[in-house]
């Protein structure tokens, strides 16, 4: 039996979301990760790319907390921001260089910058 997770609506936007668990960042950032689903962009002069379903990306960062996103690179180098129930995180595939702690450090899953 699978838990309804709970909604919030926004107080400034209006906009609703619920609460999505990524697991703790050391175990997500700097793995690759399966596309769930299938993201688009719109870039310059209207130009659409697409980012097909299966696609595998690598975690670079996590961002936000109300609706948190994985900040990935696809094969090409691209950067996208993909919400995090969009991927599923391959836990076997890990870089192996340490994550530089030493610019920025992460307070429940999201990276801030020292200083």
């Amino acid at each position: 039996m699978s838990k309804k997770k709970k909604e919030f609506t926004s107080k400034v936007t209006g906009e609703v979301w619920r609460k999505e668990l990524h697991g703790r960042w050391n175990k997500v950032i700097h793995h690759t990760a399966v596309l769930l689903e299938e993201c688009t962009s719109v870039g310059k002069n209207g130009q659409i790319t697409i980012l097909p379903l299966d696609s595998k990306v690598f975690i670079d960062d996590i961002r936000g907390r109300i609706n948190p996103q994985f900040r990935v690179r696809d094969l090409t180098g691209k950067i996208w921001f993909i919400p995090v129930n969009k991927l599923k995180v391959l836990e076997n595939e890990q870089d192996t260089r340490p994550i530089d702690s030493a610019s920025h450090e992460y307070r429940g899953g999201v990276r801030v910058s020292k200083g």
